[in-house]
């Protein structure tokens, strides 16, 4: 049954690296040329964007509402960390990650009460309700389902088929929803980056920051 389960998630993530490839593809093909004289470095700009305008300080909206970028920023760790963490029990099946480092369980737990903070804040916030779609909501319901599996089977080994099984169906989702924008923050990340180097705009000079 190990087996089964391990080729299905293997599958799965064939599946959605082919999908989000063909997607990533897709997109590339539209967008505006740029027809303006080059003024600056498209390298230099992706860089920029992806280092010093990607610090909590440079954001608005992380000025405003650090709680609120804190618990996006745990819960994302504990993502991280449970996916490698399915890595390592794929690999071995005896040992995940979790089980190695302790530790790492208390940020996996830190992470789904994150996103289970930012799923009751979605339902109750009006504003938030109004600009939100269903898959919305059941994108988080699965990134918490995912952290929740990953702390069971932590805790109890009876739980590994039901954790990597769960991977699995987590992957055949990921190209389908709005989970695809693991993907897509560093495609768009960059490419406005690149456009806003070749313009010159990023990185800023002293004089513009003024």
């Amino acid at each position: 049954m190990l087996d089964v389960t391990r080729c299905f998630v293997l599958l799965s993530v064939l599946w959605a690296a082919i999908a989000l490839i063909a997607q990533v593809a897709a997109a590339r093909g539209g967008g505006r040329e740029e027809y303006g004289e080059r003024s600056g470095s498209p390298g230099k700009g992706m860089l920029h964007n992806f280092t010093i305008a990607m610090l909590p300080w440079h954001k608005e909206t992380v000025k405003h509402h650090p709680g609120k970028f804190a618990a996006g920023v745990i819960m994302h760790m504990g993502v991280i960390l449970t996916l490698a963490d399915a890595v390592v029990v794929l690999i071995r099946p005896t040992t995940g990650l979790i089980d190695v480092w302790s530790y790492t369980r208390w940020v996996v737990a830190c992470s789904l009460v994150s996103g289970v903070y930012l799923l009751v804040r979605r339902i109750c916030s009006r504003n938030l309700r109004v600009m939100s779609a269903s898959e919305d909501y059941v994108s988080i319901l699965a990134t918490c389902g995912l952290l929740a599996f990953a702390l069971l089977r932590s805790i109890d080994s009876q739980y590994q088929l039901i954790f990597l099984a769960y991977v699995g169906l987590f992957f055949v989702f990921l190209p389908l929803g709005k989970l695809r924008h693991s993907v897509f923050f560093f495609v768009a990340r960059g490419d406005y980056g690149r456009r806003l180097g070749y313009r010159g705009v990023y990185p800023p000079t002293m004089e513009r920051m003024k």
